[in-house]
Parts: structure tokens; sequence; C-alpha cells
């Protein structure tokens, strides 16, 4: 958290109660629309907000909340989001919720409850899904793997990234694709990323998610089916225990592929929207 280039310590705000640190909550803001590295400062993420258990019903979070949106208000935010969901993650990836950031989580009722008294309206939902990998099994379909039975698929450790947002959210992660490559032009036609983070958010040797990329023209042959069950197999052979995953509760293909390679659901998450009152 400390070593983001675009770390500011007065968005970082702590709660003391005489001297004993009771809460804090933390403010960023949003990652770059294009290719640049400028933070876009029109918007604005109280990204975390925690306290303790007894001062759960106490003014601390409002006032903590309160004080995230004076400090990304004064830097120009004309709007104020509640809660970090991926890829707006500027703090905290891999920290709290598993692998992604899923913004607050559908648990966190008090908190649900602080954004919703100060005029926050729900914005999005993300879904979550975790996989047991010990016991997995790929679905049988043998004519789809018959369909890429001549294309090869490749590992490719720490892949460079091209966007300044990717590296700075994993320089402290390991990165690792899978790539299935077509035989005759012997180029990818679909990438499957997963990361490893430090610490592991499990117990048990696990992996996130990250994307599954698809060439142009390649959507309709189930490609991503197919290289995300080859992954997988792969993963566990490697020891790997755990694969989460997540994604907007829109994206019904996706949630539809995770549910074919048997992930279960975990707890969602929520993030929270607010314009700027003048």
């Amino acid at each position: 958290m400390l070593n983001k280039p675009y770390f500011d310590p007065k968005g970082l705000i702590l709660a003391f109660d005489d001297r004993r640190p009771v809460g804090f909550a933390h403010a960023g803001f949003a990652p770059p629309s294009d290719f640049g590295d400028a933070l876009r400062h029109d918007v604005g993420i109280t990204c975390l907000l925690l306290v303790c258990p007894d001062y759960e019903k106490s003014r601390v979070p409002e006032e903590l909340l309160l004080r995230c949106e004076e400090y990304l208000t004064s830097r120009g935010a004309q709007v104020l989001y509640g809660g970090s969901a991926s890829p707006w993650h500027p703090f905290y990836l891999g920290l709290y919720g598993g692998f992604q950031l899923p913004g607050i989580l559908e648990s966190d009722t008090r908190l649900i409850e602080t954004f919703t008294q100060h005029s926050y309206v729900l914005d999005a939902r993300y879904r979550r899904f975790q996989l047991n990998l010990m016991h997995y099994r790929r679905p049988p379909d043998p004519d789809l793997r018959l369909q890429f039975a001549q294309y090869s698929v490749c590992k490719r450790l720490d892949p460079q990234l091209t966007q300044w947002w990717d590296a700075v959210s994993y320089c402290e992660s390991e990165l690792l694709d899978y790539l299935l490559v077509n035989p005759t032009t012997g180029r990818p036609v679909a990438r499957v990323r997963f990361c490893k983070h430090n610490p592991n958010p499990h117990s048990w040797p696990a992996v996130g998610l990250v994307d599954i990329r698809v060439a142009e023209g390649w959507a309709d042959r189930r490609v991503d089916d197919f290289l995300l069950g080859e992954s997988l197999v792969r993963l566990q052979q490697e020891g790997i225990s755990v694969v989460e995953a997540q994604c907007p509760s829109g994206a019904t293909g996706t949630a539809n592929l995770l549910t074919t390679h048997g992930f279960q659901p975990a707890t969602g998450g929520v993030v929270f929207r607010k314009e700027k009152t003048t």
C-alpha cells in the first residue's frame, strides 16, 4: 500500500479514542481511462473503511466517511464511490475479499448501511466464485477437445505488462498466463491469466483468475471453455488447491462458464455511487 507511487498519506484517515486506534478509512482515485499514468481525480473512491466491532454503532464510521469525502472533493472529485472493485483497485488488492477486490462484501451490512444513509446508491454488484481444484474434473466434451487437438497450450510466467495501471497494481504479485496457440499461424487465439498474491489470502495454495481474453473472430468457437479447462488441469498438476474468480453480476456468460467448470458461488460484493453536491 505505502509503496504505490500515488499514495497520499492525507487520504489515509485514522480514528482514535483517546490513544486507542478504533478504525481507519482510506480514500483514493480511479485509474487512468487510457494508457497514461495520471489518476482520474474527478472520480474518488472510499476504498476501505474498517472500525473495531464495539465502535460500529458509534459515529466513528460516519466521521471516517465524511473525512474521506472531504479529502476526495478537495482534490477535484465530482463522483464518489463507496467500495473498490477490480480493476478500480488503488489499494488493498489481495488483502480484502480475496484475489480481486469485490467492492464491499455483501455480508458487511453495517458498512453498507453507512453508505446508504449518506445518499449513496447502488451502482454495481459483483459475483465471486471459488473452485476446490483438488477434486476438479474437466467437463467431458470430446468434440471440443477434438476441435483443438492440434493446438498447443503454452505457459508464460510474469508476462510483460504494457499498461501503467496493471504494472502498479500487480507489482507485488506473480502473474501466470496460459495461451492457446494456433498451429497454422503460431499466434495465440486465447489467453487465461491468473495471479498469485503474497501473502496468500488462503491457507491452501491458491490463485485468482484475472481475466480471459479471446482473439477477434474466435469468440463463437468456445476457445475460452477449452483453454480454461486446460489451464485448471495444469494448475492442479502444479499443486494449486483453490482458484478464485470474480465477474460483474451482468456477465452471465462468464458466470455460466465458471459454473460449468465447477466453480461455486461465494459471498458477493457491491459498489455504491454518489454525485458531488454543490
